[in-house]
């Protein structure tokens, strides 16, 4: 399965379990600091996050695959555990987006009205999955290429917490 999208990202781009960010930030203030206020979202597999440095529009996929495997011409920039719950959605978002959702809304993806195209994908396999994010610069607009490759797993994968996001 492979979900193309352009987006603005506001510097930062952000996949993320609806219901990861639901639960998250039912109890939970919103941390405004970056990337502190984000990292335990990486590290317990809500959300995969990479630093544009711009503002700009990036396209890009979303792949959902049986296999992990090198996209040519692309280089690997992250890679991140992360879980979908049974009939979760994963969206995607500008980092303005994110702060919003999780700020205004308590995480409530549902009561935010996005202001640009709407990016998710459903019906996936729930359980934990490999995420490799795949990028590619270019010096024409858009001026960056990302692929988001998820590959499910039996077991929680194996990643070290983190306490940075990879900028590209």
């Amino acid at each position: 399965m492979i979900l193309k999208f352009e987006k603005d990202t506001d510097g930062v781009l952000l996949l993320c379990s609806k219901k990861g960010l639901e639960k998250y930030y039912r109890e939970r203030d919103f941390n405004y600091d970056f990337p502190e206020g984000i990292i335990p979202l990486i590290n317990q597999g809500i959300v995969a996050a990479i630093v544009t440095e711009s503002g700009e529009d990036v396209v890009g996929e979303i792949r959902i695959m049986e296999g992990m495997n090198n996209k040519e011409n692309y280089n690997i920039s992250s890679e991140n555990k992360f879980f979908i719950e049974l009939e979760d959605e994963l969206f995607l978002l500008s980092h303005s987006e994110f702060t919003q959702i999780c700020y205004t809304k308590k995480g409530d993806i549902d009561n935010f009205e996005f202001w640009d195209e709407k990016v998710s994908i459903s019906n996936l396999r729930n359980g934990w999955a490999f995420l490799l994010i795949h990028t590619k610069a270019s010096d024409e607009v858009p001026y960056l290429d990302i692929i988001f490759q998820l590959t499910f797993s039996n077991i929680e994968p194996p990643y070290e917490d983190t306490d940075v996001i990879i900028a590209v």
